[in-house]
């Protein structure tokens, strides 16, 4: 149990934080959730958000129409309801195309049977439009509201990053593997160029202080969105032509196109960014190896996971390929929250992650497992308990946050 802290701490205390006058001296003994210290707790109250958004796109097309879409929505509901409505659409896509593409072969299978029905290609262009346009709107409905807060933007970029892994796991569907299609290897190297793409933006808000959102955030999820509008109209079949002989049109796109644009340009982006903000002094003024803790996090991530599917006796990326990659977007997702949570608060990031430990003693045992059933237990075992463990973390971060904010996460009545 913790002790009340005494008068001397009180005053300390209340200079430090602003929301002080908000908690009863019974409070403080409670500061420590589960999930925030109450160091992170006195951070949030000092947070202030700051982001550049230079993309013309953004400023030209996508933001004029999110405030024109805002002013429909009723002045009563909650940003957050946005935000995960947004996401709940993103999450439903990924269902569906789980459901009846387990494998990613039903794109490269001939028989029509076998693959996802037409109809599901427009529902899916029409939720991910919706989710994206949400995910636009819901921070202009906070300002609209007078309802803006430091949960929100845990909220949306919490969320964010288990879209990080949705988003594409999901398009793997149309183009799939196999002949005139792309290796699982290919795509999992889109995948993981994908989470280094995000991954960037955090690391350099941890490093500036400040959220340069990426010229390629907005023009990717309309893009997506009208891929699934042809792969309606045409079928996915209209992927599969080669642009040079013995290279389709998958493998040059994923494989060199949006690697080269999630990591060179963004890496490059991210460095620059860095550097003008150390220049100019209007970065966090992190020392140079603080600065960089938090990619030995994502490095622990890629090695760990690669070198399970590298020694696999089974080939457990082959045999559960969307499996796999769930399980490595679900531990990314965590380790970027918590990224989240030390910048937003100000605190030094973490440099290990509870999930790396279960998954170090999985690439452990991986090489001397040699039934392909039980390799496949413990990965479906791993991933089960790091989903569980990961919206465990998620409800009670932000009931913790609710609670000192004294707000409900859903509404926008304060408590």
């Amino acid at each position: 149990m913790n002790m009340p802290p005494d008068s001397k701490n009180l005053s300390s205390l209340r200079d430090k934080s602003p929301s002080f006058h908000r908690l009863h001296a019974t409070d403080l003994d409670r500061m420590r959730g589960m999930y925030l210290t109450a160091e992170e707790l006195r951070g949030f109250d000092k947070y202030k958000y700051k982001s550049e958004d230079t993309s013309p796109l953004s400023n030209f097309l996508t933001h004029p129409f999110w405030n024109f879409v805002v002013e429909l929505f009723p002045r009563w509901l909650a940003p957050n309801v946005l935000t995960f409505s947004g996401w709940f659409l993103l999450f439903m896509i990924y269902a569906v195309t789980c459901y009846y593409d387990p494998h990613f072969t039903a794109a490269g299978d001939r028989d029509e049977s076998k693959r996802l029905p037409s109809l599901w290609w427009l529902i899916f262009a029409v939720a991910h439009f919706a989710a994206h346009t949400f995910d636009g709107c819901d921070g202009k409905q906070a300002r609209r509201t007078n309802s803006s807060s430091p949960l929100g933007e845990l909220f949306d970029h919490g969320l964010d990053s288990s879209a990080a892994f949705l988003i594409p796991i999901s398009l793997f569907s149309i183009f799939g593997h196999g002949p005139h299609c792309v290796s699982l290897w290919e795509l999992y190297r889109v995948m993981l160029a994908c989470l280094a793409g995000f991954y960037c933006a955090h690391w350099e808000k941890y490093n500036t202080g400040t959220l340069f959102l990426p010229w390629t955030y907005d023009a990717s999820q309309i893009a997506i969105a009208f891929v699934y509008l042809i792969t309606f109209c045409y079928g996915v079949d209209v992927w599969k032509f080669e642009l040079k002989e013995g290279i389709p049109f998958a493998l040059y796109f994923g494989g060199q196109f949006m690697v080269r644009c999630s990591l060179i340009l963004t890496v490059a982006m991210t460095l620059y960014n860095m550097y003008q903000a150390r220049v100019s002094k209007t970065d966090r003024g992190l020392p140079f190896l603080e600065g960089l803790r938090p990619l030995f996090s994502f490095f622990v991530i890629v090695f760990l996971f690669c070198t399970w599917a590298i020694i696999s006796p089974s080939n457990i990326l082959e045999i559960q390929p969307r499996l796999f990659f769930t399980a490595t977007g679900i531990v990314f997702s965590n380790v970027t929250c918590r990224l989240i949570v030390s910048t937003m608060s100000n605190q030094p990031c973490q440099s290990m992650n509870v999930m790396f430990y279960p998954l170090f003693a999985c690439v452990l045992i991986a090489p001397f497992v040699r039934s392909t059933e039980l390799e496949v237990g413990i990965l479906v075992c791993y991933t089960a308990a790091v989903a569980v463990f990961h919206v465990h973390y998620g409800i009670f971060l932000v009931r913790e946050l609710c609670d000192h904010l004294r707000i409900s996460c859903f509404s926008i009545k304060k408590l």
